[in-house]
C-alpha cells in the first residue's frame, strides 16, 4: 500500500517551560487567541503537560480540548503562511494536531494517510506548522502584523488673536516714546521763548 510522504515532527523544548512562562510566550506570539486556546497550547506543547491533565485544568472534555489546540495550531501556522482548505481540510488539520500529541485514533490514521496523499495544501500545512511550533519553541515567533494603529488628528495651529484697542488711559507709552515726547516738549518751549523775545524787541523797537 502507498504510503504519505514521511511528515516532519514539531520540536520541543529541551526543558518544559514553567506554565506561566508558557502562557506568557504564546500570549505574546499568538494575542489573537483566546484564554483557552493559548492555555492549551502552551501546557501541551511548551509545558510538556499531558491532554488529559490540561484538559482536567481546564474543565472541558478531551474533544473540545482536541478543537482548542487544532484552532491554536492552526493561527501558529498562520504566522508563516496563509492557506485556502476546505471543510476535509479543517478536519485533517485537527487530526494532524492530534497525531502531534500521540492522540490521533487507530481508525483516524489511514484516514490522514489518504488524505495527505491526495492534498498537497494540507502536507504543506503541516509542513508549515512544524516550522512555526520550531519557531515557538525557539522563542522566535513574531506576530503576524495588526492593522496600523490610526494616527492622531494634527492639532490645529491656532492663530493668536489680534489684541483689543486698549484704553487710552491703560496703554502704557515705551521709554522711547517718552524720550521723544519730552524732545518735542522742549523744542516747542524754546519756541515759544523765542517768539517771545521776538516780540519784546519788536516792541521795544516801536518805544
Amino acid at each position: 500500500m502507498e504510503r504519505a510522504p514521511l511528515r516532519p515532527v514539531p520540536g520541543r523544548p529541551d526543558a518544559p517551560l514553567p506554565d506561566a512562562a508558557a502562557v506568557t510566550l504564546v500570549a505574546a506570539a499568538l494575542p489573537a487567541l483566546s484564554e483557552r486556546e493559548r492555555t492549551a497550547l502552551a501546557l501541551v506543547a511548551l509545558a510538556g503537560t499531558a491532554r488529559p491533565a490540561v484538559a482536567m485544568r481546564l474543565g472541558i472534555g478531551a474533544e473540545e480540548l482536541a478543537d482548542s489546540l487544532a484552532r491554536a495550531r492552526k493561527e501558529l501556522r498562520r504566522t508563516v503562511a496563509a492557506l485556502p482548505g476546505s471543510g476535509w481540510c479543517e478536519r485533517a488539520e485537527r487530526q494532524i494536531s492530534d497525531r502531534i500529541d500521540g492522540a490521533l485514533s487507530e481508525r483516524d490514521e489511514p484516514r490522514l494517510d489518504v488524505h495527505l496523499r491526495n492534498c498537497p495544501r494540507c502536507v504543506e500545512h503541516e509542513r508549515r506548522l512544524v516550522q512555526a511550533t520550531d519557531a515557538l519553541v525557539g522563542g522566535v515567533v513574531t506576530p503576524a502584523p495588526s492593522a496600523p494603529a490610526p494616527k492622531p488628528p494634527a492639532l490645529a495651529t491656532i492663530e493668536p488673536e489680534p489684541e483689543a484697542a486698549a484704553p487710552l488711559a491703560s496703554r502704557q507709552p515705551s521709554p522711547a516714546q517718552l524720550g521723544l515726547a519730552v524732545g518735542w516738549a522742549i523744542l516747542i518751549v524754546v519756541a515759544i521763548v523765542l517768539a517771545l523775545a521776538a516780540l519784546a524787541l519788536a516792541l521795544s523797537a516801536q518805544l
